[in-house]
């Protein structure tokens, strides 16, 4: 097995793409609808879709709910039966500056005379930095500034909270707004999301 260096958690992009009306798929079933949303991003830049500079991301997590049955004259402890999916609310922050888009979206869904309009989030972790290089032509030419290393995909988010910056007339700290989104599904998009590899690469231990 090749041996892999972790990265930073520093270098990271976070997009938001309008989803498309209820009746989607509440996760990808492939790389092809993961491909889908990130060519909706390529056209619809400036039209629906919502990317900046935040400063910090939490909420990355998937759970699986348990439920338990106690089989009599089984002591040794009952068993454990999947019930479904369970996803926390991804929580995202930059700094306060003349960019209302989170806001705007909030009062387009609590006030707007359409459907909540609802969206679906892209994270990506970059690597340090460095880009790759032609080599081949001796140019040291960049191609690439940064390479993804690890995407993460939620769906049908809704803005839950909105967080204003605390202010006081004594502090310099910057001002940092917040915004908790609550989704309906998170996935790392990787080999599984390819038919029938996903079975494979769990038969053989990976």
């Amino acid at each position: 097995m090749p041996v892999f260096n972790p990265v930073p958690n520093f270098k990271f992009q976070v997009f938001l793409i309008n989803a498309k009306p209820r009746g989607a798929p509440l996760l990808p079933q492939s790389l092809g609808e993961v491909a889908n949303s990130a060519l909706s991003l390529g056209i619809g830049l400036g039209v629906g879709a919502l990317f900046g500079s935040f400063s910090e991301v939490n909420g990355l997590t998937a759970q699986v709910e348990t439920e338990e049955y106690r089989e009599g004259g089984r002591n040794v402890g009952p068993y454990k039966f999947m019930k479904w999916g369970k996803y926390p609310n991804v929580s995202l922050k930059r700094g306060v500056t003349f960019n209302t888009d989170i806001w705007d979206w909030y009062y387009q869904v609590l006030n707007g005379s359409k459907a909540p309009l609802r969206k679906h989030g892209i994270i990506i972790l970059n690597d340090r930095g460095g880009g790759i290089t032609n080599n081949a032509s001796g140019l040291q030419i960049p191609i690439l500034d940064r390479l993804p290393e690890a995407v993460w995909f939620f769906s049908n988010g809704l803005p839950e909270k909105l967080d204003g910056p605390p202010l006081k007339g004594n502090g310099n700290e910057i001002a940092i707004e917040g915004l908790e989104i609550a989704h309906e599904g998170l996935i790392r998009v990787g080999p599984a999301l390819i038919p029938g590899v996903g079975e494979v690469l769990t038969s053989v231990g990976f």
